[in-house]
């Protein structure tokens, strides 16, 4: 039986992404292989469903390209739309920040158990549900511990992470939003507990893709979204977490990454290509 977070992953690959995304997929590709050597190795961190790559380009361009992500179903598929045959070993299925899909799924089950009671009483308190709530994300970050993810004998001359520091933990703030359709909860509390650990999620992350890189890591990063003020939670982060360590940059543009154009929604892409 699925769960809402099961739902809530579906949700995550836009259905017209590869088609809406082509000048994007391009531009993005084009910046890759001019910012890496080929017959190098590369390791493609979070590449869900490959949307925004041209694995066809990347795999002639480089000796070995290799996806990470905790969807493995997504990355089979979206190799399989561009017509490209991963070896064994070059989709490697592991959790970027430390709460598996099994700790989203109990709390998706608990928190539908006290939705349905909560209801049934006739007079739901929201305050009580959402105490509930932020008590269960309290617990998963407690417990939290990134699986599956490579060692330090693992290396890639690159590695690649673009669009995926803004969607570390948005599955939270999302759950949120649905129940806020049922029970009245603040989903402003609930995204204040995910946003104070967004910091060291993000620094964590970076310390892998610097770890895992033997030349350089190529980074995507929202700076803003389209006809909207103010950062990307989790995107900002990242950009200010690279500021501080003051790494070189070899070369860097910025693209349109036409997210959801039927929601109106696109954001300001920085990509940079950053020496290690």
């Amino acid at each position: 039986m699925n769960t809402l977070y099961d739902d809530l992953l579906r949700n995550q690959i836009l259905p017209n992404a590869f088609s809406d995304w082509a000048v994007y997929r391009k531009d993005l590709t084009d910046f890759i292989l001019q910012a890496s050597e080929p017959g190098t190795s590369a390791l493609i961190v979070g590449a869900g469903a490959c949307s925004d790559f041209d694995l066809v380009r990347l795999k002639r361009h480089f000796c070995q390209v290799t996806l990470l992500d905790q969807n493995e179903q997504a990355m089979a598929m979206g190799a399989a739309r561009q017509g490209v045959s991963c070896a064994p070993g070059e989709l490697v299925c592991a959790d970027l920040v430390g709460i598996p899909p099994e700790t989203y799924r109990r709390i998706a089950d608990h928190m539908l158990a006290l939705l349905r009671k909560e209801l049934a009483s006739g007079r739901p308190d929201g305050d009580r549900f959402e105490q509930a709530f932020l008590q269960q994300i309290g617990a998963a970050f407690r417990d939290k511990q990134p699986r599956g993810l490579l060692q330090g004998s693992d290396l890639f001359d690159y590695v690649i992470c673009c669009g995926v520091h803004s969607q570390l933990l948005t599955v939270f703030p999302q759950m949120a939003l649905v129940y806020g359709r049922y029970i009245p909860i603040r989903y402003e509390a609930v995204a204040a507990c995910i946003r104070e650990r967004i910091p060291a999620v993000v620094s964590k992350l970076n310390d892998a893709l610097l770890g895992w890189a033997r030349k350089g890591v190529i980074l995507g990063l929202e700076e803003s979204r389209l006809g909207m003020d103010g950062g990307i939670d989790g995107a900002w982060q990242a950009l200010r977490d690279l500021e501080e360590r003051d790494l070189p940059i070899e070369a860097q543009t910025r693209l349109i990454w036409p997210f959801d154009p039927a929601q109106k929604k696109a954001y300001a892409m920085r990509v940079m290509a950053v020496e290690v």
